[in-house]
């Protein structure tokens, strides 16, 4: 079976590259190559000004999902969200479609946030504030969406069937434990317009830029209707294993920040220990299913997920 990575390998990355970027006029010789693993990434510079130019198989990703995320961020970006703005083509439009060797490619542009992602190492109550007003600015903007009729987003339901139908039923105990667990409270949250809309799903430091005074949201691959909740615990997950001394003024001012700008009841601060556990569950299906389950390296990688099943706190010791 052919493979996400063997699709995107069909394109001839440098010299496809320049003919895409040129269609958002790239000064000559500013493309470079940044990643190409799930996406073809590149930044490039028009009229010396930095952007980043994404491209896939449209056998990868449709059109009409690429869309879908393009319209979703261009609606936030219009509507008051700090995020990475897309840029239209000089045709006119959000997403080129690129022929080579009978094989389409999509491709679609962002302007360069300024600044550096979080940091892991060294976080600070500045940047976690300003994380939170980021977040809250997005889920703020989110609410007024109304997607076009064409277009579709997966739900929180897609993603734990996913979750449920790529376990192995050999699993052990504890793994088939935690999804029953989890599925009654899940069904039971309201869906209501104040808690529930499309949200980002992947709101880790690598997609927070900051510049020193703000922090934009990156990386808008695929959006998800989900609990708002959902996004505002995601960040914690890279850092549930500080002491509590480090931890607590992150979150609280993270917590700040969000509530500058968004209410966020505490009733569903209690929520975010079920919605890590959710997340994590989703992390031990994505390593199951791509991965040899073999060897040192998985199964401390396994042991680091396992540690979350059950817990009753966003924070582990």
């Amino acid at each position: 079976m052919t493979s996400w990575s063997d699709r995107n390998a069909e394109l001839d990355h440098e010299r496809s590259g320049r003919e895409i970027a040129s269609l958002w006029d790239a000064d000559p010789g500013s493309l470079r190559l940044v990643n190409d693993s799930i996406n073809i990434v590149y930044r490039f510079e028009a009229c010396g000004r930095g952007m980043f130019l994404k491209v896939c198989a449209a056998a990868n990703r449709s059109i009409t999902e690429q869309r879908a995320a393009a319209e979703y961020l261009r609606h936030l970006a219009s509507n008051g969200a700090d995020v990475c703005a897309p840029i239209l083509s000089r045709n006119g439009r959000l997403i080129e479609e690129f022929w080579e060797g009978g094989n389409a490619f999509l491709g679609w542009v962002t302007d360069e946030v300024p600044g550096r992602v979080i940091s892991l190492d060294a976080p600070t109550v500045a940047e976690f504030r300003a994380w939170g007003v980021a977040l809250g600015k997005m889920h703020r903007a989110a609410e007024s969406y109304v997607p076009s009729p064409e277009l579709t987003y997966l739900t929180w339901k897609n993603l734990w069937n996913q979750t449920r139908d790529g376990m192995d039923p050999e699993d052990s105990e504890p793994v088939w434990e935690e999804y029953e667990q989890l599925t009654p409270w899940l069904v039971s949250l309201p869906e209501t317009s104040a808690v529930y809309g499309l949200t980002h799903t992947d709101i880790r430091t690598e997609n927070a830029m900051w510049d020193g005074a703000q922090v934009r949201i990156i990386d808008f691959d695929e959006p998800v209707y989900h609990w708002y909740a959902s996004d505002i615990m995601r960040p914690f997950l890279e850092f549930a294993r500080l002491p509590a001394d480090r931890f607590d003024p992150l979150f609280d001012a993270f917590l700040a920040g969000y509530r500058a700008v968004r209410e966020f009841p505490d009733t569903w601060v209690e929520e975010l220990p079920l919605f890590a556990r959710m997340k994590n569950l989703g992390f031990y299906w994505w390593i199951s299913v791509n991965s040899t389950k073999k060897g040192d390296r998985y199964a401390e990688w396994l042991e680091g997920i396992k540690v979350r099943f059950g817990a009753t706190r966003l924070r582990l010791d």
